[in-house]
């Protein structure tokens, strides 16, 4: 099930607010009598018809939502019931654990929502009103609202933790180690036209190489006597390049070869390569996070782990607290 709580990166009175945007509240006619009626029943408390509306008319002006389509207004009736199910059991369960919301952190809140707005509780009273609210009611939303994220702090927030190594394992499971990964490399190349490519890999002269080189003879000096590359000359040194440039035969060995360690015989299209990786930049041994990107990482793990933990939550309660839907 999938849960409608909170996360943790809209804050309380993100709702509150939407409630006191003064240009959505504009005086609405006297609606008709509706009968009240039980929408659901949770645990020991029921939400009335009268509830879920008084739920809806915080983001939708009555005229407003009558625009809406009848499946957008029924999207709108079930995501707000199911809010409305979702903070009956988490006061439910608040209250067995004994978490509670004082009088005087309701009115703090109300006063810090009062001075953001720069209005009295005039002001208030009668932009409620003109959205068929009262102050009652918009308390009993603060206070509930100030449960759930007390709620939510204790019993969720605090169990979160991040590891290290979990951040490690993100980072290289979406390559934010090495976005700029790099080899410098020479080789003695045998293109597939030449004489001493009929044996390929076998070639005498790759045993010559290997000979050499066992005798501690400089790559580079072999390079420039039995390569038949352009970069001969250069004793074979073929330059930097960045990872997603080179043929994937030569590529597959250069970001695995040990630094200043001649590979084996490579084969690809073009012939036969023997490299030898003089440097390499973005190693995941290497480079490490900056603390901005580990704070990123972080915020994200903690932000899914955070959802996780909600829908899990909801889920629980779900089978904890009998819930009816009536019909």
């Amino acid at each position: 099930m999938k849960s409608k709580f909170t996360p943790s990166g809209k804050r309380v009175f993100s709702l509150i607010l939407i409630t006191l945007t003064l240009s959505i509240i504009l005086p609405q006619a006297a609606p008709a009598r509706i009968v009240n009626r039980i929408m659901a029943v949770v645990g020991n408390q029921v939400i009335t018809s009268l509830n879920l509306r008084q739920e809806i008319s915080v983001e939708h002006r009555q005229e407003d939502f009558k625009k809406f389509t009848i499946k957008e207004q029924n999207a709108i009736i079930k995501t707000k019931l199911d809010e409305l199910i979702d903070n009956l059991l988490i006061a439910q369960k608040a209250a067995s654990l004994n978490i509670s919301i004082s009088d005087e952190e309701i009115d703090i809140t109300i006063e810090r929502v009062l001075k953001q707005n720069r209005m009295t509780q005039e002001m208030l009273e009668e932009a409620l009103a003109n959205q068929n609210l009262n102050f009652t009611s918009y308390r009993s939303k603060i206070a509930s609202d100030l449960l759930k994220a007390k709620f939510v702090s204790r019993e969720i927030k605090s169990n979160i933790i991040t590891t290290n190594q979990e951040v490690l394992d993100y980072a290289e499971k979406n390559d934010l180690f090495c976005r700029d990964e790099s080899v410098t490399l020479a080789q003695i190349f045998i293109p597939e036209s030449s004489s001493h490519a009929t044996a390929g890999k076998d070639d005498n002269i790759w045993e010559k190489i290997r000979k050499r080189l066992k005798d501690k003879e400089a790559f580079f000096i072999l390079a420039s006597e039995f390569s038949e590359g352009p970069a001969a000359a250069k004793g074979g040194r073929l330059g930097t390049f960045k990872r997603g440039s080179l043929l994937s035969e030569i590529e597959d060995v250069a970001y695995q070869q040990p630094l200043n360690k001649p590979s084996k015989v490579i084969k690809t299209s073009l012939g036969y390569h023997m490299i030898i990786i003089t440097n390499r930049t973005g190693d995941k041994e290497e480079c490490s996070l900056t603390p901005e990107a580990e704070d990123q990482i972080k915020e994200k793990l903690y932000e899914e782990k955070l959802t996780q933990a909600l829908e899990n939550l909801s889920r629980d309660l779900h089978r904890e607290y009998r819930v009816k839907i009536m019909k």
